[in-house]
């Protein structure tokens, strides 16, 4: 689909009367076009732009009901200028991670926020990157392929302060092993993780692992003032 297309798609949001006939096969790529767009494996989606963030459910039909329309209406209004920045959230990550699929936060909650996605190719011992749907977060101990781990660590040198996620304790945990191989061989990014967290990633929105992993990053700055 053309910019144009994108540009009709979300001009119709804001129509008077409301439009009854927004596809969802036209809004999804629609508002990717303007900002980022992440499905969760409830069917809900995130989407992100200038800063704020809202999830809101693809229902079954194939157009927008009223409800969605005048959702989706206001956040539009709303996002349409980024959020005051907090000069401590830049250049900071949040690693949420399992043994399949790792997400880093750049800069959260800030109008240069990003997401990078990681998934290990178990079978391969490839990278598979930029995929269009991301799989659930798993409590699950596979043999993991070093070049996962190595090309999160890559990311990871780019930060000043960074908060790691994962479910699991011990050898179960990819977050632990993360840490682990930190700390053994790259002191330099060692130095910059101020938090390592256990939560149930797979029970979480994208949402609710920015705003957890802020806590910890805000947490983090207290002290060291």
């Amino acid at each position: 689909m053309s910019d144009k297309k994108h540009l009709h798609t979300i001009s119709e949001l804001s129509a008077h009367p409301i439009s009854r006939n927004i596809e969802w096969s036209h809004l999804i790529p629609a508002l990717s076009s303007i900002g980022l767009l992440t499905s969760e494996s409830n069917g809900n989606y995130d989407f992100t732009r200038n800063g704020h963030t809202i999830v809101f459910e693809r229902l079954h039909g194939k157009v927008l009901d009223i409800a969605e329309v005048l959702k989706l209406r206001h956040f539009l209004r709303l996002s349409a200028q980024p959020v005051g920045d907090d000069a401590s959230l830049h250049y900071v990550q949040i690693v949420a991670i399992d043994h399949h699929k790792a997400i880093i936060i750049h800069d959260p909650g800030t109008s240069d926020e990003r997401i990078e996605k990681f998934h290990a190719d178990l079978t391969k011992g490839r990278i598979l990157h930029k995929t269009k749907q991301s799989p659930t977060f798993r409590d699950e101990d596979p043999t993991d392929s070093a070049g996962y781990f190595d090309s999160i660590i890559k990311s990871m040198m780019k930060s000043r302060r960074i908060v790691i996620l994962s479910h699991g304790t011990g050898s179960s945990s990819a977050g632990e092993k993360l840490f682990a191989m930190v700390k053994d061989h790259y002191p330099k990014v060692m130095d910059k993780i101020v938090a390592i967290k256990k939560c149930d990633l797979e029970a979480m929105t994208m949402p609710e692992i920015i705003e957890l992993g802020t806590e910890l990053l805000h947490g983090a700055a207290e002290r060291i003032a």
